[in-house]
């Protein structure tokens, strides 16, 4: 049997928070945490290596060694025409020899995500918006609205660490007022109000901008979704708050009517409370990356994600270099999948070429025509990755010896 070690003051590289304090043990290659929040010791223990893991390359199902793939993806990708990068998260390193790699071969590069990015983008780009940081929030904020149905699910420790913490400079965590705007969990609203005050808004996401407009405009008339007693009482607290702070995650919002005009009207919201107070959005990106992608991509091009290398230099085009229509409707003939982040689902349209550079515990709607396993930021070796906030970049390290490739490594032997 291997011998067990620890590592304190790990970084997790698996949602966008990347807390820095959890403690966890490695044997066998296997990671078990030993504190932090559970939810985020079951989300480590999937990147863990079993029987069905992925660990060696193939091509056209058969395994075969890295460098009989490597020569292989290089014949395809210099016989294509039209080849697209879609990001599934990777690391900076990572995402800086991507776009060698693309500038070489004149390709298309998307997030998997990049369409909620966009929504929020959009808000910036028409109106602008105040934001906050996430250490700005859990020491200054004294009320805050939480927008949407699943971001505590899928952000574990937004609560213990940033929202409500046991502890923070400025703000008793008793005294803060936290607002649940949409269908909240009985546990979830009773966890919270025995650290503060909790007031679940039970209303549908696609009500949001009726619901902030009269809020924003101080009127007592009732709505059919909320008791006028609740907006009084909700009134009261945007009144004596001395710094609010809206929160949401834009994947919450996608199968609403107009997810635009949900995160437009909370972003007038905070706009007009500036004129007599102090609030901010503090919007939380997904957990693929989605943030270190876009200020990369946004540094060394000047755009976040739907780019062609073109002319000697990147151009973007919001609708033309859409990852999503383009494999729909066939308009590229290649199609490099980089996924070292997340065991979910690769979802692969059977008539491109589909080459996956995956995490190797990779599930995949169909077989991929070559397929390397490539080593996760933050477990099999160390990277860098931004913050949701954007205000911080974090170092990852390695905790293990599985001997995977990074996506900068394979990338750079493509060159």
């Amino acid at each position: 049997m291997a011998a067990q070690k620890s590592y304190k003051s790990m970084v997790c590289p698996f949602c966008s928070l990347h807390c820095d304090d959890l403690i966890i043990e490695t044997s066998d290659n296997n990671i078990r945490l030993t504190q932090g929040n559970p939810e985020c010791g079951k989300k480590i223990s999937r990147h863990n290596i079993n029987s069905q893991s992925r660990t060696s390359a193939t091509i056209n199902k058969k395994k075969t060694g890295l460098t009989e793939a490597l020569k292989k993806v290089k014949k395809i990708i210099e016989k294509k025409s039209e080849v697209l990068i879609l990001n599934h998260g990777t690391d900076l390193s990572g995402l800086r020899s991507l776009l060698t790699f693309a500038s070489k071969y004149h390709c298309i590069i998307d997030h998997i995500t990049s369409k909620f990015l966009f929504q929020n983008i959009g808000i910036v780009q028409r109106t602008g918006y105040i934001a906050t940081s996430l250490m700005e929030t859990k020491n200054r904020a004294d009320t805050i609205i939480i927008f949407g149905n699943n971001i505590l699910k899928k952000n574990p420790r937004l609560l213990d660490r940033i929202l409500i913490p046991d502890a923070s400079l400025c703000v008793n965590p008793k005294k803060k007022n936290i607002i649940l705007v949409g269908s909240f969990d009985k546990n979830t609203i009773n966890s919270i109000s025995r650290k503060s005050n909790a007031i679940n808004v039970r209303i549908k996401l696609d009500n949001i901008p009726d619901f902030l407009k009269i809020i924003n405009n101080n009127k007592s008339e009732t709505l059919r979704f909320i008791t006028k007693q609740s907006l009084v009482k909700i009134n009261s607290i945007i009144k004596k708050s001395k710094y609010l702070v809206s929160t949401w995650t834009a994947s919450d919002f996608s199968n609403t009517k107009n997810p635009e005009d949900i995160i437009s009207s909370i972003s007038k919201f905070i706009v007009d409370l500036n004129i007599t107070s102090r609030a901010a959005c503090m919007p939380i990106s997904g957990p693929l990356a989605d943030s270190t992608s876009a200020q990369a991509l946004t540094w060394l091009t000047g755009f976040p994600s739907r780019i062609k290398y073109s002319n000697n230099s990147f151009k973007h085009n919001r609708t033309a270099y859409n990852s999503e229509k383009l494999i729909e409707n066939k308009q590229v003939d290649t199609v490099i999948h980089v996924s070292n982040l997340s065991e979910n689902e690769l979802i692969m349209n059977k008539n491109i070429y589909n080459i996956v550079l995956g995490h190797p515990n990779s599930k995949l709607n169909i077989e991929p025509d070559i397929f390397i396993p490539i080593g996760i930021p933050g477990l099999d070796h160390e990277g860098i990755m931004f913050r949701t906030d954007n205000v911080v970049s974090v170092a990852l390290k390695s905790v293990r010896k599985l001997k995977l490739p990074s996506t900068q490594t394979i990338f750079n032997k493509l060159i």
